[in-house]
């Protein structure tokens, strides 16, 4: 088969050897599709090939997207162009040429062991690159802007909306990586955090980063434009790290102080994967599970999920339920934007959760975040008067 096809495809054989001619059709027109800017067109060609798995994360991505309409804040087309370049890995291109290449490197000097286990335990070494590829947090900075692939690929694969949108994304190009402490949220969606390497303390878009902060707010990330309001943003959900690390990381080399850390047990390679990539949010799918579910419930739920039961448009509903009923602080308010941006959840609270008198509830929640979630909730808050 060639490799003409969708990203990926090459490390998965499998799927690969259940593919027809018109299948891999499907599969480039889709790509073009997303290329284009086109979420709901790649969405529908992505849907319709039956070897591939509707619950996967791309899959589930596009979804979002699609139900999001044309719309977009800049900052979303921004990572959707980031996004598709880490996924690109075209021949003939020098966005795929870099690609491989970031790739072989983050294999070789930072995941190194998971390779050597799988070799030691007879596994097959193409799941392992399959996995870093897709979730590797370290291989996704490294591709996007240390070698500039979200500027290659807007120069040579983006088109129509995708490329119209790409001003923004370009802005992000020469962004330092740098050590961060995640502050307290402010009110009207901002979140006060201190640039390590600067010395000072500002305000960014808050799209959920506290998720990732752990107990102490030390994170690595990279904070570039958001187009709202003259705020920063961080480009991608930063990665939780010792303070020592966040410090080091500010006032060095950052790649050289990652590896040294990684090799001295400072940091651990595993929690630089990231299962759950977001573009429209900060907070991770799975936290929506822990705020949206009872404690006594929690273990049973996260039981059903692993057995393959879609239990985050439940969590999401029930986000959005104890919001208007009052049950959440505002400090829950990213968790509230990323629970209504989850397309069946949003569909079940227009239905079941919307109604009269309901209108300030829907517009004080709305005013805690920020677009494509404000515009959301507006319109739940517009429905209940307009039920009245």
């Amino acid at each position: 088969m060639s490799r003409k096809l969708t990203p990926g495809f090459r490390r998965h054989p499998r799927v690969a050897d259940r593919m027809t001619s018109a299948h891999i059709d499907l599969v480039q027109q889709s790509l073009a599709a997303e290329r284009s800017g086109n979420a709901a067109r790649a969405l529908e060609l992505h849907t319709s090939v039956p070897a591939l798995d509707l619950r996967s994360r791309h899959n589930l991505l596009l979804a979002q997207l699609a139900s999001l309409g044309e719309d977009l804040p800049d900052w979303v087309w921004a990572r959707w162009i980031a996004y598709q370049a880490i996924r690109c890995e075209d021949p003939g291109t020098e966005t795929g040429t870099m690609q491989r290449l970031a790739l072989k490197h983050v294999l070789e000097t930072f995941h190194h062991d998971q390779l050597a286990d799988c070799h030691a335990d007879g596994g097959d070494p193409i799941r392992v690159v399959a996995w870093v590829a897709s979730e590797s947090w370290l291989f996704h900075q490294l591709l996007v802007h240390e070698l500039g692939g979200l500027d290659r690929f807007v120069d040579e694969l983006a088109t129509g909306r995708l490329a119209e949108h790409a001003a923004l994304a370009r802005s992000w190009v020469g962004a330092p990586l740098s050590g961060h402490l995640v502050g307290p949220a402010l009110p009207g969606g901002r979140l006060c955090v201190e640039d390590l390497a600067a010395g000072s303390w500002t305000e960014v878009l808050d799209l959920g980063a506290r998720s990732h902060a752990g107990d102490s707010g030390w994170v690595l990330g990279r904070l570039v434009p958001s187009g709202v309001d003259d705020l920063l943003m961080f480009d991608t959900p930063p990665i939780a790290v010792p303070e020592r690390v966040a410090r080091d990381v500010a006032e060095a080399q950052p790649w050289t102080v990652v590896t040294e850390a990684l090799n001295e047990g400072r940091l651990v390679e595993r929690h630089f994967m990231r299962a759950d990539h977001e573009l429209v949010t900060d907070v991770p799918s799975i936290d929506l599970l822990r705020v949206g579910t009872p404690r006594a419930d929690l273990e049973r739920v996260t039981a059903q999920l692993r057995a393959g039961r879609d239990e985050i448009p439940r969590a999401a509903f029930r986000i959005l339920r104890r919001a208007v009923d009052g049950a959440l602080p505002d400090d829950d308010a990213p968790h509230v934007a990323a629970a209504v941006l989850q397309p069946a959840a949003r569909a079940d609270a227009r239905r079941l959760l919307v109604r009269e008198g309901q209108h300030d509830v829907w517009t004080r929640w709305a005013g805690l975040v920020h677009e494509p979630a404000r515009g959301l909730l507006l319109d739940f808050a517009e429905a209940g008067r307009a039920a009245g």
